[in-house]
C-alpha cells in the first residue's frame, strides 16, 4: 500500500477534534495491519502547519472541526499546492457535500457511522492509487514538455547555425552562374546545386519561423509604409521566374497601401501561391487576388483548380507538421508541413486571420485578411 515500498510505514496525518472517532480509527489502522506512522491533529490550522513542514502519505480528515472546517481547509491545503491525498471522515451523510468534497480535490467520503477495516483500507488503497498515477502522469507531461522544448530549442539553434555554409553554397553557385563558359553539364550542376540550395534555405526559414512561434516570442515584424500591390507584383515575378512553364495570375483591386512587414508578405504570396502549383492543376492557372476596397483591411486570395481538400482535413490545415491537403502531383516537391501554419502566424502578427474554401467546382481558394494599420 505504501508507495516507498511495500516495508516502509505509511506516513498518515489524522485531522479530528474527538478523541473518540481519532481511538476508533487507530483501531481500525491496527485491524488492517498495516504499518504506519500515524500524527494527529485536532484542529485544521495545526494540520496545515504540519502539511506544508513534514510529507505524509495520506490524510484522514473531519469534515466538522472548530475554526477552520474539513472543506475549507482543503481548498486551502489545494491552493497552496499540497497534493497529498486526503480521505474525508464525517458522521453525517451529505450528498451535496460530497460532490463539493470530491470537486475541492478530496480523494474519497467515508461516513464514520458505517466505517470499518475493510472500507477504510479501500479508501487508503484508492486515495493512494488515484496519487501514484497523478504523480506519474504530472512526471510523463513535465518530461513530454521538457522534450519538446528541448528539441525546439535544437531546431532554432541548428537552423541558425546551417545558414551561414548555405549561404556560402548559394554565393558560390551564383558566382560560378554568372561567370559563364561552363561546360553544358557542369552548368547544369551549378543550376542544381543553385535550386537546391534555395529550397533548403526555405526550409531553414520555416523552422526558425517554427521555433520563434513555439517557444512563444513570436514571428518578428517590421512594420513600414508600404504598398502591397508593389510587394505583391516584385513576388510573383520572382514564382514566374523559378516556374517558367506554370501560369500564375496577378489581379489588384483597389488601394494596396498599409503598414505592414513587406518582407513577411512576401513570404506568404510564396508560401501560398507555392502550394497551389504544387497540388493544384498544372494546366490551370494559379490567381492572386488582392481585394482592397475595405477602408481598414485587405484581403488577399490565392485559387488554384484542382483534387479539393476534403472537408474534415481543412481545420487540420493550419497546424503544424500537417499536411492535410491532397497528394501532390508526382514529382511536384514536397513540404515539412509549415508553410501554412507559418502564413498563419504571420496573420495573426499583423493582426489578421486566414481561411480556406475548397470544393470540386469552386477548386481551392486560401485567404488572408490583413488590417491595414496595427491593432
Amino acid at each position: 500500500m505504501n508507495p516507498d515500498g511495500p516495508d516502509a510505514p505509511l506516513r498518515l496525518l489524522l485531522i479530528d477534534d474527538d478523541e473518540l472517532d481519532r481511538m476508533a480509527v487507530r483501531r481500525l489502522l491496527r485491524q488492517l495491519g498495516t504499518p504506519a506512522e500515524l500524527t494527529e491533529a485536532t484542529d485544521g490550522l495545526k494540520a496545515a502547519d504540519l502539511l506544508l513542514a513534514h510529507p505524509f502519505d495520506c490524510v484522514l480528515m473531519d469534515v466538522h472541526m472548530p475554526a477552520i472546517d474539513g472543506l475549507a481547509l482543503l481548498r486551502h491545503l489545494r491552493g497552496m499546492g499540497v497534493d497529498c491525498p486526503v480521505v474525508m471522515l464525517t458522521g453525517q451523510g451529505d450528498e451535496a457535500l460530497a460532490v463539493d468534497l470530491m470537486k475541492a480535490g478530496a480523494s474519497d467520503y467515508l461516513s464514520k457511522s458505517s466505517l470499518d477495516a475493510s472500507r477504510l483500507g479501500a479508501a487508503l488503497r484508492g486515495a493512494l492509487s488515484q496519487a501514484q498515477a497523478q504523480r506519474a502522469a504530472r512526471d510523463a507531461q513535465r518530461l513530454l514538455q521538457q522534450q519538446v522544448q528541448f528539441a525546439e530549442m535544437f531546431v532554432g539553434i541548428a537552423s541558425h547555425d546551417l545558414r551561414n555554409p548555405l549561404g556560402v553554397i548559394l554565393l558560390n553557385a551564383t558566382l560560378l552562374e554568372r561567370h559563364g563558359g561552363l561546360p553544358p553539364e557542369l552548368a547544369s550542376c551549378v543550376a542544381r546545386i543553385h535550386t537546391n540550395g534555395q529550397r533548403a534555405l526555405r526550409l531553414i526559414r520555416d523552422l526558425l519561423d517554427f521555433t520563434q512561434a513555439r517557444l512563444g516570442t513570436g514571428l518578428p515584424l517590421h512594420r513600414v509604409e508600404a504598398d502591397l500591390h508593389a510587394v505583391l507584383a516584385d513576388a510573383v515575378d520572382e514564382l514566374r521566374s523559378t516556374h517558367p512553364g506554370r501560369q500564375i495570375e496577378l489581379r489588384l483591386h483597389g488601394p494596396g497601401t498599409g503598414v505592414w512587414d513587406p518582407d513577411r508578405l512576401a513570404q506568404v504570396v510564396a508560401n501560398l501561391v507555392g502550394n497551389a502549383l504544387r497540388h493544384g492543376a498544372p494546366d490551370r492557372p494559379v490567381t492572386l487576388t488582392l481585394a482592397g476596397s475595405i477602408d481598414d483591411e485587405v484581403c488577399l486570395q490565392v485559387h488554384n483548380q484542382g483534387e479539393p481538400i476534403p472537408p474534415a482535413l481543412q481545420g487540420e490545415l493550419f497546424r503544424p507538421l500537417r499536411r492535410g491537403e491532397p497528394a501532390a502531383r508526382p514529382g511536384a516537391e514536397g513540404g515539412i508541413g509549415l508553410g501554412l501554419f507559418i502564413v498563419e502566424q504571420i496573420a495573426v502578427a499583423h493582426g489578421g486571420r486566414v481561411g480556406v474554401h475548397s470544393t470540386v467546382d469552386d477548386g481551392t481558394t486560401f485567404s488572408v485578411w490583413l488590417p491595414r494599420q496595427p491593432r
